[in-house]
């Protein structure tokens, strides 16, 4: 598929494309902070960095944007386009790597969360999914995933 924009142009929409403090983590820190959970940044567990680290519960959370990490059913993932090898390569990777940092988390003691990009858009839907979340640190429950995927 040949792009519809110039090298130049692509270059500089994709350099504004964050990899952290994204809105839906940002609105997911201040969440969880309201609720009384304190939390660090930039904090590493062995050599993987999870997006918020809840030392004290020793929970690692991560929220993955749809369509990077290709949410199944989400409209946000785009997943009706022709890609390239190259994409879908990418994407392949991507869901591969996230399923070895959780494996290699739970298997070091660590409980893991998803929250995903498109549970953070409508305020009634995000509210709940913090609420499930807050309810899931405070239990034993190794693994917990946003369930909410926009149609």
């Amino acid at each position: 598929m040949v792009d519809v924009v110039d090298k130049k142009t692509r270059s500089r929409m994709m350099s504004g494309i964050r990899s952290q403090n994204t809105k839906p983590e940002v609105l997911t820190r201040q969440a969880l902070h309201r609720l009384g959970y304190r939390y660090r940044l930039g904090s590493k567990i062995g050599k993987i960095k999870p997006d918020v680290v809840l030392r004290s519960h020793k929970v690692a959370i991560f929220i993955h944007g749809c369509y990077w990490h290709q949410h199944k059913n989400c409209k946000l993932a785009y997943s009706d386009r022709n890609y390239s090898d190259k994409w879908l390569k990418k994407f392949d990777d991507n869901h591969m790597r996230d399923q070895r940092v959780t494996r290699q988390l739970l298997d070091s003691g660590w409980r893991v969360a998803i929250i995903w990009e498109c549970a953070t858009r409508k305020e009634n839907v995000f509210y709940d999914v913090i609420d499930d979340l807050a309810e899931w640190i405070q239990s034993d429950s190794l693994f917990y995933e946003s369930d909410y995927s926009e149609k």
